[in-house]
């Protein structure tokens, strides 16, 4: 059970994330929403292709959306092959619709194929997180979820549900920390819940942001763009705020009270301390 000193802990972060919040978008969000505004999405059928040809695509364009990036595909690169629908507007229509006619081939090429502006990317939550990687293993093991590693394209960090949380290989020691946290909140909060992605994101990112500073980890602007980008605000943060402050909280505890490394953390405040004595 989470001591006073946990939820005071809780509560001052949490009121720190609020007015972040409030505070806006930060220029790094927006560089990279309008960034990410010329990646179109792709049917389905077109990301099996895109896979088949090219298996470690992470952003792929079109050769002019590249060239609008401040990027140019590199000489002797091969494009990959996909459908390209084609429209025509029914002038016998009100409603303007276009309709697809007939599909045609069209190249794409992956941001490894290109060189030049490089692409924004989102903060992201920096320092180290020492043993405490470790202990968040063994917290989670005992939970009885299996925690596995896979390879994914840029954007997915992770996921979680039936038992499992997967985290993507490559992050850094805070990053995969900052990731296993929010899934775990996901775990505990959604496993058996409907609700809307916005609040389950806001949920889950919340709590991933208490517990990092908790440990003492820098999270930058990380938390507030994150849940920018799925519509989260104060609002819906205020409404899940129990919800937050106690799942938080209560990861904490579970902190002070692991003794995969040797006896229990002293108090919220001095996991960071031990997490630098290590």
């Amino acid at each position: 059970m989470a001591d006073g000193e946990t939820m005071k802990m809780v509560r001052e972060a949490t009121d720190r994330l609020i007015a972040a919040l409030e505070a806006g978008e930060s220029d790094q969000l927006k560089a990279y929403l309008s960034a990410m505004g010329r990646f179109h999405g792709y049917s389905p059928g077109n990301v099996l292709l895109i896979s088949i040809q090219f298996p470690k695509a992470s952003r792929v364009a079109g050769y002019r959306a590249w060239q609008s990036l401040g990027r140019q595909v590199r000489k002797g690169e091969h494009g990959i092959r996909i459908l390209a629908p084609i429209v025509c507007r029914n002038r016998d229509r009100d409603d303007d619709e276009d309709r697809v006619v007939a599909f045609k081939t069209a190249s794409v090429f992956d941001v490894s194929q290109t060189e030049g502006t490089a692409l924004p990317e989102l903060a992201q939550t920096a320092g180290d997180p020492g043993e405490l990687l470790g202990k968040l293993k063994t917290i989670i093991a005992a939970q009885g979820i299996e925690l596995i590693y896979i390879n994914g394209p840029a954007g997915l960090q992770g996921w979680s549900g039936s038992g499992q949380i997967a985290v993507r290989r490559g992050l850094t020691p805070a990053e995969e920390f900052s990731t296993t946290v929010h899934e775990l909140a996901h775990s505990r909060l959604h496993e058996h819940e409907k609700s809307s992605r916005t609040v389950q994101e806001t949920e889950a990112e919340a709590v991933a942001f208490v517990v990092c500073e908790a440990i003492g980890l820098d999270t930058n602007t990380a938390a507030v763009d994150y849940l920018r980008m799925y519509n989260g605000d104060r609002e819906t943060l205020l409404a899940s705020l129990n919800r937050i402050q106690r799942t938080a909280a209560g990861i904490l505890a579970d902190f002070r009270g692991s003794k995969a490394a040797g006896g229990e953390f002293g108090g919220p405040l001095s996991l960071a301390v031990q997490r630098s004595a290590a």
